[in-house]
This record gives structure tokens, sequence and C-alpha cells, in this order.
């Protein structure tokens, strides 16, 4: 089990950079995706190599995307990928997936990921909220002609989510935001 394998060198290193590479609590913000094994997913550069990996193990067919600045920006992560997940530069890419995630920032428009997506296909974005990134990548998901919208806020992050609700639940308190998107 992946939390297993990461939590003595969470311990060992004893630094932040470690926590938020190898932190089971990671996938937590992914749970209402609902991964199957016959999903083929694309994860859009990943700031995590425990989450890549926790997906991987939801699903065989993962495959890495890169933006061209990602592989300077996040040398460390993508050195630490395991073996056998496939890594490529987005323009590369050729495949469609059921599932694309680009979690923590906007590294690509929903108009760009959208034409990598499956019929009947989801895209999903974890974002903080300190950046205000949510209000205007939904925008730019119903720009690109996604209609279902599914929004969650993450307590008391995307990083590090505990517990999950939805967004117009009162007493929700601050968080982060999840976006499920499909056409």
């Amino acid at each position: 089990m992946i939390q297993e394998k990461y939590n003595r060198r969470i311990f060992d290193e004893g630094t932040e950079e470690a926590i938020q590479l190898y932190s089971h609590l990671r996938s937590n913000a992914l749970s209402p995706v609902n991964i199957v094994p016959p999903d083929q997913i694309l994860v859009i550069n990943p700031d995590s190599v425990s989450l890549v990996e926790w997906i991987k193990e939801k699903a065989e067919n993962t495959i890495v995307g890169m933006t061209n600045d990602y592989g300077t920006d996040m040398e460390n992560v993508i050195r630490l990928i395991p073996e056998g997940i496939e890594k490529k530069l987005i323009s590369e890419i050729k495949e469609r997936f059921n599932i694309i995630f680009n979690i923590g920032s906007l590294a690509e428009t929903p108009a760009t990921l959208k034409e990598l997506l499956k019929d009947g296909g989801c895209l999903v974005y974890a974002l903080a909220e300190k950046d205000r990134l949510s209000a205007f990548t939904k925008k730019l998901l119903q720009e690109a002609g996604f209609g279902d919208i599914k929004t969650f806020r993450l307590h008391p992050d995307y990083m590090y989510t505990t517990e999950i609700y939805a967004e117009d639940y009162i007493g929700g308190g601050a968080g982060d935001y999840l976006l499920i998107a499909r056409e």
C-alpha cells in the first residue's frame, strides 16, 4: 500500500517537501471522482509522487502529461515518479482519456484538455481558493462547453483533504475547490 511505502520516507526526511511529495492524504481530494480500473487517465503536471502512484493503482492506464516548462520546474517530482508510469509532453499526446486531472494549478485550459477527453469523460481540477482560480476555471469550463460541473469544497485544502462538502453546504467552512466537469 502506498501509505506504508511513503510514511517511512516522510519520517526520515522530515521536511515539508517530503510531506507534499509523499503524503497519502493527497488522494483524499479525488475520492468523489470514482476511478475504476478500465479508466484511461491523464495527470497534468503532478506535484505529488504518491498521488500519481495512487491513481496508477486505481487505473492501470495512467499517463503523466507535462507542459513544456514543467520538466524544469518540477524536476524532483518527475525524477521520483516510479518506472512504468509513462510521461509525455502534452503536445505529444495523441490518446484520449476518460479522466483528466489538473491539480493545484491551471496548467492547461479546459478547451485544450477537452480535445484529449473521450466522449462521456470528465475533467477534474483541484484548486487552491487563495489563488481565486476556482470561479475563473468554472467560467472557462462553461465556455469550453462543459454543462455538468460539480463543485466540492475541500477542507482544509486540496493537498491534505480530510473533509469534502458539496459547494452549497452551509457550515462547510473555508477550503479549496474540486471541480468535476462533463459535457
